[in-house]
């Protein structure tokens, strides 16, 4: 990479690390949150309502991190609305939630399940889940880029490898705090964890991205 296109990738880089910074500091702020004051649910109600709680999070961490892509994105596709970006990456985000939440919400705890789950094995579950809600994540985003460039469907296997790093990361951040950690210190935690879980992903579809072919549509 050189020039104009160096500068492209790391802007676009930069981009997702702010805001998964962001947005998965708020998620983390809120599941703590959540834990703390509510406490673990024991009833399916209670199960749906942390889901229903943590969609909306994924909404929060969607419209931030789309917004910060649209304003790299809007310098090679200056057609993209900003409007119709945020709604697809909000929604891919609010969906990766609810399905990357049912499993370990409705798993039972105890006698076996989530609780028994090494640390190692965890990160490379994450990751594993990664390359399935990133796929997922990528096609919401695909919906929009699909109007603006041929190229576009090169954007579900990028987002589909680069949330099978991103994720792994963050999920290995989310395994450092304990039940007696500190409130902030969680949040700074998952806050540092989706930084560098961002920055892994906009690493990885950002050689995808400047590969892209700008066409108005």
């Amino acid at each position: 990479m050189t020039g104009s296109i160096n500068k492209y990738w790391v802007k676009w880089t930069i981009a997702c690390g702010a805001g998964e910074l962001i947005g998965i500091g708020a998620a983390a702020g809120i599941w703590v949150l959540h834990s703390r004051f509510l406490g673990e649910p024991q009833t399916a109600g209670r199960r749906l309502l942390l889901i229903v709680i943590m969609m909306l999070a994924g909404i929060i961490e969607g419209s931030v991190t789309g917004a910060f892509q649209w304003a790299v994105l809007k310098i090679r596709f200056a057609d993209i609305r900003a409007r119709n970006w945020l709604f697809y990456t909000a929604l891919g985000a609010a969906v990766a939630w609810l399905l990357g939440m049912l499993p370990s919400t409705f798993i039972p705890q105890d006698g076996g399940g989530m609780a028994d789950i090494a640390g190692w094995q965890m990160i490379l579950l994450s990751a594993a889940l990664g390359i399935f809600l990133g796929a997922l994540f990528g096609a919401a985003q695909w919906l929009e880029l699909r109007k603006h460039t041929p190229d576009a469907i090169r954007w579900i296997p990028a987002n589909l490898l680069a949330w099978m790093v991103g994720l792994a990361v963050i999920f290995a951040g989310a395994a450092i705090p304990g039940e007696e950690t500190a409130l902030f210190v969680t949040i700074i935690i998952g806050a540092v964890s989706g930084l560098l879980g961002g920055l892994s992903v906009g690493a990885v579809t950002g050689l995808f991205l400047i590969k892209l072919n700008p066409e108005r549509g």
